[in-house]
């Protein structure tokens, strides 16, 4: 990591946190507290989206107790990965019960809940933290000791808040963006099926459809010169069985070797490395492959390549007056799945058997126009699959933009420093006198009262204890810093004490110029 600024400190997250603090409930067993089970932490928002509200009685033993401004951290693979960790907010009665599978941490007080959750909200912080996960495969979790003892750059309280100002205003950004990228798919696919019914209504050529050229309910007006066919009349449903192990070095395709509604083909095997069995359909180069599983799913290919094709698919070739490219793209169209929707027969599984296939109609222009069809919807589909392309790689860079932010701001980089925020070395120092005197308190409180009430001293006033302070002082006198350390106070008080009694007219403490440091202290007046 690069150097910190000045007002910073590296810490162990165990100094400024409490990891998986005990349970402190103050509820009745009918009052209501929120349950969170891992599902209902958005890894996307990073927030409790869906919290339940049980009665405590319910929910108190066997999960993970947490409360307002805590923040919890799944542990477990994937979610740990997955970045599921959030601020717990709104809590019913304050009061929140999750998953044993989250780590909760809680602020001592030098540290914003905020700030900390965007810190272990990092991808930077879950690879490292998967690199010390352990347990059985599938179970693995990140221990809660690699937590406390994890380093976290600390900055000055108020340059926290600073800090997740200026992350939230970035990120609101990014989101914004993302979202809107998030519509992309979305509209090239509606834009996709748009260009395909106006290829099919010849409109996509400049074409006008003719009124009454329809022959069958759901068809539509087509051009003069187009016919409405059956589909066995312009293609034929080559089935031709054959066992695997007669061309075990033949590709196989199968439904799932076909992107949906693209025509695109993907990844496969030959049927040797899918170890099949079962017969199979041959194909041939030039064939078309349509799945009949799912129609609406629209999953057809043209190949250039013999093999053999799940059952569940039928190779089809196109008669001489039909170009294949012309049929795939029907065959991937909503107007065609509109029609062999009709025909699915089954609820759970829906496909088209070959003689409902064969009665679909089929508009059919001339092979010209069904060349020019093709050339068109492939100009628009290729223009819109470069668009498809860039969308990815904008949706690829948004998070490393995201990465960028949150490193750059644990780095000291993204927001001001101030100079008068009170240094994170007098923080620590003030909250851990905070802790002990709440620790001394709470211990106070389990003895007698009015024993220990005779026993307990009033507490000397922030001036008083600089002045009994300063008797101890070196001649040539201490820095604010090395005051700080040795009358653990509040910043706030620290500050005006020192200001009142330099103010003074006779001031007991003077600030002096030390010529060998260089540098401004504080000595006690001299008698």
């Amino acid at each position: 990591m690069s150097e910190l600024p000045n007002t910073w400190v590296q810490v162990p997250i165990g100094e400024v946190a409490e990891v998986n603090p005990r349970k402190s409930v103050d509820l009745n067993g009918d009052d209501l507290a929120s349950f969170v089970p891992m599902a209902a932490v958005d890894e996307v928002s990073g927030t409790i989206a869906a919290p339940i509200d049980r009665p405590y009685s319910e929910v108190s033993k066997g999960f993970t107790h947490f409360r307002n401004e805590d923040v919890i951290f799944a542990k477990i693979t994937p979610s740990m990965e997955n970045g599921k960790s959030a601020v717990a907010r709104n809590l019913n009665n304050g009061t929140g019960m999750g998953s044993t599978e989250f780590h909760v941490f809680r602020s001592y007080g030098a540290i914003e809940p905020e700030y900390l959750w965007r810190y272990v909200r990092q991808q930077s912080f879950r690879d490292d933290a998967q690199t010390v996960m352990s347990g059985a495969v599938g179970q693995q979790r990140v221990p809660a000791d690699w937590l406390k003892e994890h380093m976290i750059p600390l900055a000055p309280k108020a340059e926290q808040r600073r800090i997740v100002e200026k992350v939230d205003s970035l990120t609101t950004r990014t989101a914004r963006a993302r979202k809107e990228l998030n519509r992309i798919p979305s509209l090239i696919t509606r834009h996709k099926q748009r260009l395909l019914a106006l290829a099919f209504s010849g409109e996509l050529i400049g074409k006008r459809p003719s009124k009454g050229k329809a022959f069958d309910s759901g068809c539509w007006d087509i051009p003069n010169d187009w016919h409405w066919m059956r589909f066995v009349d312009v293609a034929e449903i080559a089935s031709n069985l054959v066992k695997p192990e007669t061309i075990p070095e033949l590709p196989h395709i199968a439904p799932d070797n076909i992107e949906a509604g693209t025509a695109r083909l993907l990844p496969y095997r030959t049927i040797a490395e899918d170890k099949l069995i079962s017969v199979k359909n041959r194909f041939y180069p030039g064939q078309v492959l349509y799945s009949k599983i799912r129609p609406y799913l629209k999953k057809a290919v043209i190949v250039d390549f013999d093999g053999a094709c799940s059952a569940d698919m039928y190779p089809i070739s196109a008669r001489l007056e039909l170009n294949p490219r012309y049929l795939l793209y029907w065959l991937i169209s909503d107007d065609f799945a509109r029609f062999s929707a009709r025909h699915e027969g089954r609820t759970v599984l829906p496909k088209i058997n070959q003689k409902a296939l064969n009665t679909t109609p089929f508009p059919l222009p001339p092979l010209e126009d069904q060349t020019d069809v093709v050339r068109r919807i492939e100009s628009a589909f290729g223009w819109l699959d470069r668009v498809t392309g860039d969308h990815a790689a904008a949706m690829r860079l948004l998070p490393k933009l995201d990465s960028s932010i949150l490193a750059k701001a644990f780095r000291g980089e993204l927001a001001l420093q101030d100079p008068n925020d009170e240094p994170v070395s007098s923080l620590l120092k003030r909250v851990a006198a905070e802790r002990a005197e709440k620790a001394t308190s709470s211990r106070t409180r389990k003895t007698d009262s009015k024993k220990d009430q005779a026993m307990v001293a009033k507490p000397m006033s922030t001036r008083d204890q600089l002045l009994d302070d300063c008797r101890e002082w070196p001649a040539t006198g201490l820095t604010y810093e090395d005051v700080a350390r040795r009358v653990a106070r509040p910043y706030d008080e620290m500050r005006d004490a020192l200001f009142e009694l330099l103010s003074e007219a006779k001031p007991p403490i003077v600030q002096a110029f030390d010529p060998d440091r260089e540098i401004v202290v504080l000595q006690r007046a001299a008698a």
